[in-house]
């Protein structure tokens, strides 16, 4: 095609020369697409801007969703009811697995008392695996569970776990930064140790830049040793080389092949119906990562809500009533502190 191209070219330059003056390029080039249109075999096409004109085309997808099958949605309820009678075929293998990973347990405390820290990765939920470790190995010690993959989590609240619970410090704090420089520099300057295990190092809220680099800066203090899980593929990505040298990983493939029943508890289902408010089953994991005095707060305003269940008038808690029991209860030490928890409730969607 491109010797043909060319020889049209020469044999319009050669006409083009032998012909009057006062032919022009505009002759030429009619030429040109007339013994291209003559020639059967030269299928060439002159604007290649129909191709990209083609590539900017809009994509057309199916319509076949699920809500043409019309089949009913069911409820959270209805839904667990039928996985618990789902019939594993691989489960002895499994069980297998578990028990050769817990075998690394030893392994495990000994690095974590020489300075290292521990990153378990593989396919299927780890959860169950950390949680057999902190049952053995880390009774009665200063232990933190982190949930990642629940999608309401903030730096802010591990803070507050590590200042509240382990170093049990009652004051206040202008930012972030100045809370994670007084945790390094606490426990630097004393022999505190403490466990900090965070399910899906890789969530939703902490695959950020910032919150890796808090993370890092974390695992980085000493006496303060992390055990950590991810799941996805490209989690190494997150860090740079001093992230790494900060964190001091040890890696363990630990594949468990096990659902991630509670990592997904808080998404959407497709099979259940949707609602605005949270389920129960994930309300009782939001419960069930929240401090004493947070747990102590909500039960009491469940309480008031219960009594009050049959009036019509009740137009909810007022906030000076519910502020001086906490304050009686010694559950809070300032009425800020009551709106942040209250913030952080409506958040979660615990309460409207």
């Amino acid at each position: 095609v491109t010797s043909q191209v060319l020889e049209g070219n020469s044999d319009a330059e050669s006409n083009g020369s032998e012909s009057d003056s006062s032919s022009n390029d505009e002759e030429d080039r009619n030429e040109l697409k007339l013994r291209a249109a003559k020639n059967q075999s030269m299928d060439i096409t002159v604007n290649t801007e129909d191709y990209f004109l083609a590539q900017s085309s809009s994509v057309h997808t199916s319509d076949r969703t699920l809500n043409r099958l019309n089949n009913p949605r069911l409820s959270q309820e209805a839904v667990d009811s039928l996985m618990e009678n789902f019939d594993d075929c691989h489960s002895k293998e499994k069980i297998l697995l578990m028990k050769e990973y817990q075998q690394q347990f030893l392994q495990w405390i000994f690095l974590l008392r020489e300075g290292f820290n521990i990153l378990v990765y593989g396919l299927g939920s780890k959860r169950y695996l950390l949680d057999e470790f902190r049952t053995r190995f880390l009774d009665g010690k200063n232990v933190i569970v982190v949930n990642g993959y629940f999608p309401g989590l903030t730096i802010k609240e591990i803070f507050n776990s590590i200042t509240d619970g382990i170093l049990e410090h009652s004051g206040t704090f202008f930012s972030t930064v100045e809370q994670l420089e007084f945790i390094e520099q606490e426990f630097n300057s004393t022999k505190i140790e403490a466990y900090l295990i965070i399910h899906n190092m890789d969530g939703p809220s902490l695959q950020f830049s910032r919150e890796q680099e808090v993370l890092c800066r974390l695992a980085a203090a000493p006496g303060l040793h992390v055990v950590a899980s991810t799941d996805h593929i490209n989690t190494p990505l997150l860090w740079d080389q001093r992230k790494l040298s900060q964190s001091k990983f040890v890696y363990f493939d630990c594949t468990t092949f096990a659902p991630y029943s509670e990592e997904i508890s808080y998404e959407n289902s497709l099979l259940v119906q949707q609602s605005t408010t949270l389920g129960l089953a994930s309300l009782v994991h939001v419960f069930a990562s929240l401090t004493f005095n947070a747990k102590a707060i909500f039960i009491l305003i469940a309480q008031r809500q219960l009594e009050n269940n049959n009036e019509t008038n009740y137009h909810g808690f007022p906030f000076h009533e519910l502020y001086s029991e906490c304050r009686d209860r010694m559950l809070v030490n300032s009425d800020l502190t009551l709106r942040a928890q209250l913030t952080e409730f409506k958040d979660h969607k615990l309460l409207r």
